[in-house]
């Protein structure tokens, strides 16, 4: 039976809106001395609908304070995602007065037609609409949106990277104003997965690897009726200064996390190093989850990195640091907590309640990371989320030997991290009581710590 309205599954350390729908994180930019979270939102019902803009800063990334919506849906259509950078030099010309740093939000209008359009802001609280919008038209294509502005340090300039259905186009200003299309990536010619669905939210950062800077690309895909996953694609390799450039295919499409709650995730601009928040709950049934007067959450915010393996770099994703008491014996003290295991070979580590209701994960005898919410509590809200196919994930190491896992749950989500975040699992799931006892088996350690 579900739990829906019985149980608080609100967590403590993920961010949520106090009620309403959330999808997509939005603009994340560091400014003012905050971090600012601009995300996708429906104010008024707890499944997707019109959205809006919601907003909410920070100073740890952890605590959050709510603020006024952002962005409202308008003549040219709803506020779909985009992103939001500090015009430091002024190059929009909308600086009033000395000292006065526009915030510039670049989102897309959904209307008729998918276009991209602007909003500035002089506090990154109350937004005026550019009245030039929108200023890139729609090239005729259905499904065109989610502009990820970054810095161009090859033609000194801002560029953009944007979704259009089967690839990503690029674009490059001088004033954030007008924009001229640059070049474009993931086409029949190009590598990635293109059959989970169309490409969206991407993002572009570059990062100093073995001497050398590697460009990171991310594009994610919101699956099919067909294919049902949902995933978050990497690549690697160079920027021209008009186009990324695949350098390091894959015999496989590399996934940022392999769990199936953690999408559309981006990182922060005007803050170093790359910090990733993404949405934690799989649109196949986020609308469908026990949560009462709020649905959905995002990430734990990560750093990204690059780290070399025995398969070439890859990218690594690894939670900012959290405030934690060591705990002795196998019992948890309350419903947010962390668990550090150091292992060899297969093991399993099994987290139950009084309902005999229990989450496993671990390392299994092909060195593949794992997570088994079959039996870790409510599913009957959804088929979907019931299903073989959303109750288990796996994800081969990219080491072998010796390994570390992290493993934070927060009342009602879990995320999985191991051998330095190289592979990593965010997975929901609603016990229908707080998991009271854990147990680990096979070759390894384990230590507790509650987090605040």
């Amino acid at each position: 039976m579900s739990t829906k309205g019985i149980r608080d599954f609100r967590p403590k350390l993920h961010f949520t809106t106090p009620k309403g729908w959330i999808n997509d994180p939005n603009g994340l930019v560091f400014y003012g001395g905050k971090y600012h979270l601009f995300y996708q939102h429906h104010p008024h019902d707890t499944c997707w609908g019109p959205m809006h803009w919601g907003h909410a800063v920070s100073d740890n990334l952890i605590q959050w304070e709510h603020l006024p919506i952002a962005l409202y849906p308008d003549e040219d259509g709803t506020i779909f995602s985009g992103s939001a950078v500090a015009d430091t030099n002024n190059v929009s010309g909308l600086q009033k007065k000395d000292g006065e740093i526009p915030i510039i939000a670049f989102y897309t209008s959904h209307g008729e037609q998918e276009v991209q359009s602007i909003a500035y802001s002089y506090d990154a609280v109350n937004f005026t609409k550019y009245e030039k919008n929108p200023v890139i038209e729609n090239p005729g294509i259905p499904d065109f949106r989610d502009p990820k502005m970054f810095w161009n340090p090859i033609r000194d300039c801002w560029s953009m990277v944007l979704a259009a259905g089967d690839r990503l186009m690029f674009y490059a200003s001088d004033n954030l104003l007008n924009w001229e299309k640059t070049g474009e990536f993931g086409n029949d010619k190009n590598p990635g997965n293109h059959a989970h669905g169309v490409w969206e939210c991407p993002d572009m950062i570059p990062f100093k690897h073995e001497n050398k800077t590697i460009w990171l690309l991310l594009a994610s895909m919101g699956g099919t009726p067909e294919k049902e996953s949902v995933m978050t694609q990497y690549f690697l390799g160079d920027f021209d200064g008009d186009k990324f450039i695949c350098t390091y295919p894959f015999g496989y499409v590399e996934q940022l996390d392999s769990g199936w709650d953690n999408y559309a995730g981006v990182t922060y601009s005007n803050i170093e190093p790359p910090t990733f928040i993404g949405w934690a709950t799989c649109g196949k049934y986020a609308d469908k989850t026990p949560t009462g007067d709020y649905c959905c959450t995002m990430t734990l915010p990560r750093v990204l990195s690059i780290e070399k393996t025995s398969k070439g770099p890859r990218l690594a994703t690894f939670p900012t640091a959290l405030e934690g008491n060591f705990c002795k014996g196998t019992s948890i003290e309350g419903e947010t907590f962390m668990l550090r295991i150091e292992g060899m070979g297969a093991c399993c580590v099994a987290l139950t309640n009084d309902a005999a209701q229990v989450l496993k994960f671990g390392v299994d005898s092909e060195n593949q990371l794992f997570i088994d919410r079959s039996k870790a509590g409510a599913v009957d809200f959804s088929e979907h989320f019931a299903s073989d196919t959303f109750s288990i994930r796996k994800a081969e190491r990219f080491y072998d030997g010796v390994y570390s896992l992290e493993f934070i749950f927060d009342v009602s989500i879990a995320e999985l991290f191991v051998d330095k975040g190289t592979r990593s699992m965010s997975m929901v799931c609603y016990p229908d009581t707080p998991y009271t006892n854990v147990s680990v088996s096979g070759d390894a350690k384990m230590q507790i710590y509650n987090l605040k």
